[in-house]
């Protein structure tokens, strides 16, 4: 089978490896869509502390169970699925108390390097993934738009952390194809309006016509225009690009007993300077949203009904062996608003 290796930071190849069989409780897929996320792009750039290399990335994909392993019973060749790509343990404290995405010794397919089981990601044309981490995807909904369900499932998540209710002003800062699921979701959810602001006009041009109800863009002017949208500022906000610059200019605009979910992540090693006094003052809620708990299935559910459709967030696919591009372009959002690896 062909793969995609990154070898080591800044250096991959494609690569024919044995065809992978499934272990007790594991099932083979053949990967059909696999998206190339900035996690992807992060791990070939070494950005990533703790990746284990040679590894194979991709770790949001949907495929066909090709070959199920031992003890495996509700899930059979030929089942239509996509997968879940966080593996928590199961037994430590935060997963028996419901919050899996803090799991003590969570591992991440595509990602994490493991002794114990197979974690090889979907840029490839075969991947051995644990059964409990399939989602059956229906008839109706696309491999394509399968490869999203686990990102969907971290925005079906931030929006369960928000608490969004009918009548809320929500703004989303960032116009990847995150924030606007974030957007659309907010407004299929209620909220009687959205705003969203980034700084390329061709995404706030996607927005208008997904019916976002303001698009602002990102310049000298911002401020001035979401203040006169919202003069007393927005009950939520969702702040998706992980910039500190943007993580600090977010607390202008919230209204006092608002909400600002941090939904995108900062690197580590860099600090946003937030007054305590303003949250104190006014009453705020400073909310992190991390991954996502038991929202998969949701997301599963809001493609098939067809409350949520994201085809049209792909503006390029490309093939296995032209990974390289596929990476190359996703590095600029200017141009790239989803790239999908598609297998033959």
């Amino acid at each position: 089978m062909k793969t995609i290796v990154i070898e080591k930071p800044g250096s991959f190849k494609i690569e024919e490896l044995p065809y992978p069989s499934p272990g007790e409780g594991e099932v083979t897929l053949d990967v059909r869509a696999c998206c190339v996320c900035g996690t992807d792009i992060h791990l070939l750039d070494g950005e990533f502390k703790g990746a284990g290399y040679p590894l194979i990335p991709g770790h949001e994909f949907s495929g066909v169970v090709r070959e199920v392993g031992a003890k495996v019973t509700h899930v059979k060749s030929g089942d239509r699925v996509a997968v879940e790509p966080f593996i928590a343990c199961g037994y430590c404290f935060f997963c028996k108390a419901g919050k899996t995405n803090h799991c003590l010794n969570g591992m991440v397919i595509g990602h994490t390097k493991s002794t114990v089981m197979k974690l090889d990601g979907g840029f490839s044309e075969q991947v051995v993934v644990p059964v409990r981490n399939l989602i059956p995807l229906a008839d109706q909904v696309s491999f394509e738009a399968g490869s999203f369900i686990a990102n969907l499932g971290t925005v079906v998540y931030a929006i369960r952390r928000a608490g969004l209710q009918p009548g809320m002003n929500v703004l989303i800062f960032g116009t990847g194809a995150n924030g606007l699921i974030i957007a659309e979701l907010s407004k299929k959810t209620g909220a009687s309006t959205v705003v969203i602001t980034g700084r390329t006009k061709s995404r706030l041009e996607v927005a208008s016509r997904m019916g976002i109800d303001a698009t602002v863009l990102a310049d000298d002017h911002q401020e001035e225009t979401l203040h006169r949208i919202a003069p007393r500022g927005f009950d939520a906000i969702f702040e998706t690009t992980g910039v500190v610059p943007i993580v600090e200019r977010a607390f202008k605009f919230v209204t006092p007993g608002g909400k600002i979910v941090l939904y995108g992540i900062v690197p580590p090693d860099q600090n946003a300077r937030v007054n305590p006094f303003d949250i104190c003052r006014k009453d705020l809620q400073v909310i992190g949203s991390f991954s996502s708990v038991n929202a998969c299935i949701i997301a599963q559910e809001l493609l098939a009904s067809g409350v949520i459709k994201v085809e049209h967030l792909i503006s390029h696919r490309f093939s296995l062996p032209d990974w390289g591009k596929a990476v190359a372009t996703a590095r600029d959002p200017s141009q790239c608003m989803r790239a999908v690896v598609l297998m033959s």
